[in-house]
């Protein structure tokens, strides 16, 4: 079994997937996430991921691992963790070294985050380029995937915050707004503070990502080109989209097992250096 790992600002979310299963078609056999706590150690993370293996999948044999991180600090726990939870599995990070099947265009192609990576990798898997992949969660990315010339290229993409991070914002910054829990809202206009809130966060968020597509559709040349959506929000943003999408919820997580395909030889000599280190 090959176990992916995607640690974010506040989870460190999981799947497990069948080795040797094309990735166009293979789905998570379990996944599960956790908190993400800078506070936290490796030991405690291992515990936990510990329990949550035997309660999703207590039979799983993982074979190796491969993790991608938007929190550095994180990194070294979780990668702890899972060594000590699979001694015999390889523990690889998406970063520099790694094959992505990608060609990279943005400015600092080293710099580009692990999570815009996998997603693009795992938008290949379901759509040829050029497409968008629009992930909603804490921020919400629009990456731009082109064709490119020999490989399909990674063009760059664009960050805002959330709508849950804005709503939060509202409330800590003006005094009279209060939390408001985020719900289609009945209307644009809203005829009470809750209302109106719902309305601009969430309506007004839609609206910003779909300005955003046309831009880009804009200066890339391309009509109505593909969007894939993905992330923690997705369900609640999707349905206030005016165009159709490709929804995959684990989107990332299969551009990381993808990843564990084009590097497979990688992996396995990264697992055999790391058993003749232990012995």
């Amino acid at each position: 079994m090959i176990l992916t790992a995607m640690i974010a600002n506040r989870t460190v979310s999981f799947a497990l997937f069948e080795a040797g299963a094309d990735a166009k078609t293979a789905h998570p056999k379990a996944t599960f996430s956790i908190a993400a706590r800078p506070m936290r150690t490796a030991d405690e993370y291992t515990a936990l991921i510990s329990f949550m293996m035997q309660q999703k999948a207590p039979d799983a044999a993982v074979e190796s691992t491969l993790v991608a991180s938007v929190v550095p600090t994180l990194t070294g726990e979780i990668c702890g963790a899972l060594r000590a939870l699979f001694a015999n599995a390889a523990c690889l990070t998406v970063g520099a070294g790694l094959k992505t099947g990608l060609t990279i265009r943005t400015d600092a192609p080293a710099l580009l985050g692990a999570d815009l990576v996998a997603m693009a990798v795992g938008g290949l898997t379901v759509q040829k380029p050029p497409f968008l992949v629009l992930c909603c969660g804490d921020m919400t990315t629009l990456s731009v995937v082109g064709a490119g010339k020999d490989t399909p290229s990674f063009l760059g993409c664009s960050i805002l915050p959330g709508a849950a991070i804005s709503a939060e914002s509202l409330n800590m910054n003006a005094a009279l707004l209060s939390t408001v829990g985020l719900s289609h809202p009945v209307s644009a206009i809203g005829t009470n503070t809750e209302d109106s809130i719902r309305s601009g966060v969430l309506l007004g968020h839609a609206a910003a990502i779909e300005g955003l597509i046309a831009r880009f559709e804009r200066e890339l040349g391309v009509k109505d080109i593909p969007v894939i959506v993905t992330g923690e929000e997705v369900a609640l943003l999707t349905p206030l989209l005016d165009r159709k999408t490709i929804c995959d919820g684990e989107l990332v997580h299969r551009g990381l097992y993808a990843l564990t395909q084009l590097n497979a030889r990688k992996i396995e000599n990264s697992r055999k250096r790391y058993q003749s280190f232990r012995s």
